[in-house]
């Protein structure tokens, strides 16, 4: 059992590994090399060895993948493996074949393509010279920040006209997309999320009074004053305050990699997925290769450890205390990359086996995972799967590169039943007819949720709906004397 002081020595440095693993675990692969280059310049007790040797089972190699960790497995499961980050046109690990590097880009849809497609269905004729107006001139971000008036002016429409179609692009998907500011964009993808049900009733109205009037507290994650200022209790104002940090984006157009808008040449990060998902040729199994940030691996430098052990080398005290320190933060800094590279291997572990149909086929196979249901099966927190999931990115086998949330998005479902309920329908439903019909399947949307994903499926309304079968009814005889 730890002695009272052994316990206080403990604690602190408990604290500093769970606090740089989770820093460690938010970032993308991109944003981990340019962190780790930053320590390697502050620190020269920490080494990067020019070496190849897998991140998993430290064994030297003399090509990727490693043959050990990425071997086949009898049982078809999928193979997750770490590999060393390899400059751009590396060998492909599950197939030894070059990889085709303008495949990712070639397989991105733009945002504007991606927003048109889901608003045309709600187009007048008249109004498509607005919406591709409008779409070409969102910003890298997703905003509009061009003057409603000054629009319609160019257009020589009202602003009026310019304002609905402007409504129709701020509520497609991604959510937030066509905002004016920041908290435009936020106030409306929390009004999605309380629309899809996918927001707690008592988190809705402090979530949106801390977006209205707080924003400054929340960047402070000053959550007592945000609890005063609102007056509620401080655990409510916590839970508000991280809701919309793990749920909404200031950056709208970032939302769906790989469906949003392309970015400047010089975001390597949309260019080079977290996360590589292939098919090995000779079996069913998966193979996915989880890119660490370094070529090379990353160890405590041993002259320096040994110069600490012999305690020869130091003027004084004070002297070696800093070099104790520089090797004390070597070490956390090595122990918390391994400890990102295992929850990351698990968590994709659990992807690939349960989302083998979606990262096969497409979106309709997709069946949302939960944070917290993750989080049981691994024993972690839930933030730990929120902060391994955000903003990391996995090139599919077909070459297209989506969001790792993407996995966790549960209006992909939703959407995939209302298809599902208007192609089985006998008689056009109304959407409060299908907004009714999943609540017997135990969904509860709203009707305007409803009309939301049936314009993004790019499906009539039920009067449209029945129009177009009358019409068709009223032909057929036509078409079949005719023939």
């Amino acid at each position: 059992m730890l002695s009272h002081r052994a316990f206080h020595e403990l604690r602190p440095q408990t604290t500093a590994h769970l606090a740089q693993t989770m820093t460690f675990l938010h970032m993308s692969t991109t944003e981990l090399e340019a962190a780790l280059r930053n320590e390697l310049n502050k620190n020269p007790a920490l080494e990067l060895v020019e070496e190849l040797r897998c991140p998993q089972c430290n064994k030297r190699l003399t090509r990727l993948p490693c043959p050990t960790c990425a071997a086949p497995r009898e049982d078809d499961l999928p193979v997750v493996f770490l590999s060393p980050r390899q400059p751009s046109g590396g060998r492909n690990a599950s197939d030894g074949e070059e990889r085709d590097t303008d495949l990712e880009a070639r397989q991105q849809e733009r945002l504007e393509e991606h927003l048109l497609r889901q608003i045309a269905p709600m187009l007048e004729p008249h109004e498509r010279p607005i919406a591709a107006y409008l779409l070409a001139r969102l910003d890298e971000d997703g905003f509009f920040d061009e003057p409603l008036a000054e629009a319609a002016a160019y257009l020589r429409v009202p602003p009026s006209a310019v304002e609905r179609v402007l409504g129709l692009i701020q509520r497609a998907d991604p959510p937030g997309v066509g905002a004016r500011t920041r908290q435009e964009s936020l106030l409306i993808q929390l009004d999605s999320l309380v629309e899809a049900g996918a927001c707690p009733a008592a988190l809705a109205t402090p979530a949106r009074h801390i977006i209205e009037h707080h924003l400054d507290a929340l960047a402070r994650q000053d959550y007592a004053r945000l609890a005063r200022a609102l007056r509620i209790p401080p655990a409510l104002a916590t839970q508000a305050a991280q809701f919309i940090q793990r749920n909404l984006t200031p950056y709208p157009a970032r939302a769906f990699w790989g469906e949003g808008k392309l970015p400047h040449e010089d975001v390597v990060g949309y260019r080079e997925p977290d996360i590589t998902i292939s098919q090995m040729r000779h079996s069913k199994a998966l193979m996915v290769e989880i890119s660490t940030p370094l070529s090379g691996w990353l160890r405590v430098n041993p002259q320096f450890k040994a110069a600490l052990q012999e305690n020869t080398a130091f003027a004084g005290d004070e002297e070696r205390e800093k070099w104790a320190q520089a090797v004390e933060r070597a070490a956390l800094i090595t122990k918390c990359l391994q400890q990102r590279n295992h929850t990351l291997r698990r968590l994709m572990e659990v992807i690939a086996t349960e989302q083998r149909d979606f990262i096969l086929g497409g979106d309709g196979d997709l069946r949302p995972l939960t944070r917290s249901r993750v989080a049981r099966a691994l024993g972690v927190h839930e933030s730990t799967i929120s902060r391994a999931v955000a903003g990391k990115s996995i090139a599919l086998p077909s070459g297209r590169i989506v969001p790792l949330a993407k996995f966790f998005d549960r209006s992909l479902s939703v959407r995939d039943q209302v298809r599902r309920i208007i192609e089985a329908e006998t008689h056009p439903l109304t959407d409060d007819e299908i907004a009714a019909r999943l609540a017997e399947e135990g969904v509860h949307v709203a009707r305007r949720t409803v009309a939301k994903y049936r314009n993004m499926l790019g499906i009539l309304p039920a009067h449209l709906r029945g129009l177009a079968r009358a019409r068709a009814a009223a032909l057929a005889p036509m078409t079949a004397y005719a023939e």
